[in-house]
């Protein structure tokens, strides 16, 4: 009975990882929060359903995720032919949207506010360099979908971790 009870816990956890792994959609630091808990589950268990070494493997993923999260998007519009300026105000839109959103709206405020951003300063400062609105709205379609496919390929590498999670805490 025991054994059914602790894989049935384990399912809910699981469950419990993928929601928190969801929550990168909503500005949340979710993946950390669900890394956390998996190192506090491993250290209960002294360390013996996944060990230090994958625990180490895991962190270096959700870095890995925040790093491409945070210039994926800019070298996106900058290989679909947006300047430095493009670039730029990608960049800066879109952290100025972040930070505004989220005091305007907790959580999903920096989501939405943040895709708006990267692609307004993208049009607005490719507009400034190039005069050209169509090519300034092009710019900041492309700052658009690459921060959004930024977040895509963070959360994948998150269910990365849980999967490797799962196969190690399985039993």
């Amino acid at each position: 009975m025991i054994g059914v009870l602790q894989h049935i816990g384990l399912v809910i956890f699981y469950l419990v990882l993928f929601l928190l792994y969801l929550t990168i959609f909503f500005g949340v630091p979710g993946g950390w929060v669900a890394l956390a808990a998996i190192i506090i589950y491993d250290a209960v268990a002294g360390f013996s359903e996944v060990g230090i070494l994958i625990l180490i493997v895991m962190l270096g993923i959700s870095i890995i995720g925040e790093v491409i999260e945070s210039f994926l998007g800019l070298v996106y519009v900058a290989q679909k032919g947006a300047t430095k300026w493009g670039v730029l105000g990608a960049f800066a839109g879109g952290l100025a949207g972040a930070v505004g959103g989220g005091m305007i709206l907790p959580f999903l405020g920096s989501v939405i506010l943040g895709l708006i951003g990267a692609f307004a300063g993208a049009v607005a400062l490719e507009y400034l360099y190039y005069r050209s609105m169509d090519r300034a709205l092009q710019t900041g379609f492309f700052a658009f979908v690459g921060k959004l496919g930024a977040m895509f390929v963070k959360f994948a590498l998150g269910l990365v971790t849980l999967g490797i999670f799962v196969y190690r805490s399985w039993n």
